[in-house]
């Protein structure tokens, strides 16, 4: 076997820790932001900081020993599809796992990241309904409470305060 190939071996369980951990992060982000609790959140965003540097250094690496293997084959593309073609069958067992798991956990994060960026839109929303409901002497905007009969309450319905952001 190659000796590239166990370099982008190495490469690629190098990422697939790496990735671990920013799912790892990425979870904890999301409770966080579920419960409120932005101290946790600013953490979990400087742990994937951290760890997104850790991968950036890792995919450099990767993109090099591919493109020497690729040189090697003779094979002008570095991609693993056009990869695989030149190489021996116990050398594409030996990776095809390994890229399947990175591409697994690409998915993931990708998918685990819109939750939170959602989630996050949500809170951003409600903390934006809330102040304009306090800023506003619109009618429309106060809070609707009727009686029995359908009559307005006297006194008037108050004006909300603030909502439940932790809701």
């Amino acid at each position: 076997m190659r000796e590239l190939v166990f370099s982008l071996a190495e490469c690629l369980d190098r990422a697939i820790e790496v990735q671990e951990r920013l799912l790892d992060c990425l979870a904890v982000q999301r409770d966080a932001i579920i419960s409120g609790e932005g101290s946790q959140v600013e953490e979990a965003s400087a742990a994937m900081e951290v760890e997104l540097l850790r991968l950036g250094g890792i995919e450099t690496n990767r993109t090099l020993v591919a493109s020497h293997l690729a040189d090697e084959l003779g094979i002008v593309s570095a991609r693993w599809s056009a990869l695989r073609e030149g190489l021996e069958r116990s050398e594409v067992e030996y990776l095809a796992g390994r890229v399947a798991r990175v591409e697994d956990l690409i998915r993931d994060l990708e998918l685990h990241n819109t939750i939170n960026g959602q989630l996050i839109g949500t809170e951003l929303e409600l903390v934006d309904l809330s102040i304009r409901a306090l800023a506003s002497d619109d009618g429309q905007m106060t809070t609707r409470a009727y009686t029995q009969g359908g009559a307005t309450p006297s006194p008037a319905a108050p004006r909300p305060v603030l909502l439940n952001l932790a809701a």
